[in-house]
C-alpha cells in the first residue's frame, strides 16, 4: 500500500501579483518631466473609459466579501480540496485489511461424453475371467456418475483476515498522510487569499494612481487654455503652449497605462475569486486581521509546517511498517460448494471451514528494497519539515520588516504630497503675479502628480504588506472566518 502526501502549492506565481499591481508607479518615476517635440495638440478625451469595465456591469464586493468568495468558490481551493479527498481515500483502502472479502463464482460445463463410475460392470468383467457369480448382486451399487455430459458448478467464499501486518501498521501513516493532505489544501488557500488580497488592493492602489492621473490632466488642460489665451493676446511664446500640449498628453499615456494594469488585474480578480466582481471604495473598511506576537511564534503554527510535520509522521509509519512486514498473515476462509454431480458422497452440497496462515519467508528482496527506499524517503520529510519551518521563520521576519518599512514609506510620501501640494499652490500664485515661468509651473505639476502617485502606492503597500504578515502566520482565514462569525452573532 502507498501513501501519498499533498504538500499544498498554488499554480500561479503568487509574488508577481504585487509587481504587477505597483508597476505603473515606475513607469511614472522614469516619465519624462520635459515637453515633446510634437506641438499637435493631444485629444481631448482621456482613453481611460474604454479600457475600464462601465460602473454596473460587475458586482461590486468588498474585500472581505472577495475572499469569502474565493474560500468557497474559488477553483485553486477547489482543486487543493479535491487532491486532499484523493488523498484521505488511502485510509479507507488501509482499512481493506481488516474487511472480508466475499466471492461467488459459477460454471456449466458441456462434455462430449460423460464420465461415469459402474461397479457392476466391473464385477461381471472380474467375475467373467474367473467364472464366478456374484452371491449377493443387491450390493453392488448403481453407476456413480463423475461429470455428466451437463454440468453444473458453484462455490461462494467468504474470507476473514484475523491478523495482517499491513492492518496493524498502515492505517496510521495512512491517517497522518490524509492530515498532511488536508493542511496542504488549507495553506493553498492561504496562498490563494494571499493572492486574492494583493490584487485587491493592487486594484484600489491603481484607482488612487488613477485619481491623481486625472488631477494632473485636469491641471494640464488649464495650463493649455491659460497658455492660449495669452499666446492670443501675446503675453507668451509657443513654448508655453507646447510645454502645456506636452503635459496634457503626458497624463492621458499615464492613464492608459494606469487603465491596462487595471484591466489586467480586475480579470485575474475574477478567476481568483470564481465570478467577475471589482472592488469597493476605498473608504469601505476591510477585515479585521489577527496578528500573533513574535512570544507565540506564529510559523510554526502555519499549514505548511503542520503539513509537513504530519508528513514526517506518515513516513515513520511507513518504514515500521516495512521492519515488520515478516509477520504472518492468519485468515479464516468459510467456502459453500455445489456440484450438480452427486458422486460419491451422494450430496450437491458441501461446506469447508479454513484457517490459513501465510508466512513471507522471501520475497525476493522486495521488503528489503522497499524498507531503503521509505527510509530514504523519511529523511526528505525530515529535511522538508526543518526547510519549512526556516522559510516560515524568515517570511514572518521579513513581512514584519516590510510591514515597518512600509508604515515609515507612507508617512514620508504622504508628508512630500502635502509639501509638492503647497509649492503647486505657491507656484501658481507666484505665476499669476508674474514672479514665476511656466516651467517652474510645469516642474510644480510633475512633481505633485508624481508625490501623489508615490502616496497611493504606500497606501496600497502598506496594506499588501499588512496582509503579508498575517499570511505568515496562517491566519487570513482564522481572521476571516472570525470575522464572519462575528457579523452573525
Amino acid at each position: 500500500m502507498s501513501i501519498r502526501i499533498a504538500a499544498g502549492s498554488v499554480r500561479r506565481p503568487l509574488s508577481l501579483v504585487l509587481l504587477a499591481a505597483l508597476s505603473p508607479l515606475g513607469a511614472l518615476a522614469q516619465a519624462p518631466s520635459a515637453p515633446a517635440q510634437s506641438a499637435q495638440p493631444a485629444p481631448a478625451a482621456p482613453p481611460s473609459a474604454a479600457a475600464t469595465p462601465a460602473p454596473g456591469t460587475l458586482r461590486t464586493v468588498s474585500l472581505q466579501e472577495a475572499l469569502s468568495l474565493a474560500s468557497t468558490q474559488g477553483p485553486d481551493v477547489a482543486a487543493a480540496r479535491a487532491q486532499s479527498a484523493v488523498v484521505a481515500a488511502g485510509v479507507r483502502r488501509a482499512w481493506t485489511a481488516w474487511q472480508p472479502e466475499l466471492t461467488l463464482s459459477g460454471q456449466f460445463v458441456h462434455s462430449s461424453a460423460a464420465a461415469e463410475l459402474d461397479l457392476g460392470s466391473f464385477v461381471q468383467l472380474v467375475g467373467g475371467v474367473f467364472a464366478l457369480q456374484p452371491v449377493n448382486p443387491g450390493i453392488i451399487p448403481a453407476p456413480v456418475v463423475i461429470s455428466a455430459e451437463n454440468s453444473r458448478y458453484a462455490t461462494a467464499q467468504i474470507s476473514q483476515p484475523l491478523f495482517t501486518p499491513a492492518g496493524v501498521f498502515l492505517i496510521g501513516p495512512a491517517k497522518a498522510g490524509a492530515e498532511a493532505a488536508e493542511l496542504g489544501a488549507l495553506e493553498a488557500r492561504e496562498q490563494v487569499l494571499l493572492a486574492v488580497a494583493r490584487t485587491y488592493l493592487g486594484l484600489q492602489g491603481i484607482m488612487q494612481m488613477m485619481d491623481a492621473a486625472r488631477e494632473a490632466e485636469q491641471v494640464a488642460l488649464q495650463r493649455e487654455a491659460d497658455a492660449k489665451a495669452q499666446l492670443g493676446v501675446g503675453m507668451t511664446v509657443e513654448a508655453s503652449l507646447l510645454r502645456a500640449q506636452a503635459e496634457t498628453a503626458q497624463a492621458r499615456v499615464q492613464l492608459a497605462q494606469l487603465s491596462g494594469q487595471y484591466a489586467q488585474l480586475l480579470s485575474l480578480l475574477g478567476a481568483l475569486v470564481g465570478e467577475p466582481v471589482q472592488p469597493a471604495a476605498l473608504d469601505t473598511p476591510g477585515p479585521q486581521w489577527q496578528i500573533p506576537s513574535d512570544d507565540q511564534s506564529p510559523w510554526e503554527d502555519t499549514f505548511a509546517v503542520r503539513s509537513a510535520s504530519k508528513a514526517v509522521q506518515a513516513n515513520e509509519g511507513k518504514v515500521t511498517y516495512d521492519r515488520f512486514a515478516w509477520l504472518p498473515s492468519l485468515a479464516a476462509i468459510a467456502r459453500g460448494n455445489y456440484n450438480s454431480n452427486a458422486g460419491f458422497t451422494g450430496k450437491n452440497t458441501t461446506y469447508e471451514l479454513v484457517v490459513a496462515a501465510s508466512v513471507p519467508l522471501y520475497d525476493r528482496g522486495q521488503r528489503y528494497a522497499n524498507l531503503h527506499e521509505d527510509e530514504a524517503r523519511l529523511a526528505q520529510a525530515r529535511a522538508q519539515y526543518e526547510s519549512a519551518r526556516a522559510r516560515g521563520r524568515a517570511n514572518w521576519v521579513a513581512a514584519k520588516a516590510n510591514l515597518e518599512a512600509a508604515q515609515a514609506a507612507l508617512a514620508q510620501a504622504e508628508a512630500q504630497s502635502q509639501l509638492a501640494a503647497r509649492v503647486q499652490q505657491q507656484v501658481a500664485a507666484a505665476f499669476k503675479a508674474g514672479v514665476a515661468t511656466s516651467l517652474e509651473m510645469s516642474d510644480a505639476d510633475t512633481r505633485r502628480f508624481l508625490a501623489a502617485s508615490a502616496a497611493a502606492q504606500s497606501r496600497a503597500t502598506l496594506e499588501i504588506r499588512r496582509v503579508e504578515l498575517v499570511a505568515a502566520a496562517g491566519r487570513i482565514a482564522s481572521s476571516l472566518e472570525q470575522a464572519e462569525s462575528q457579523q452573525q452573532q
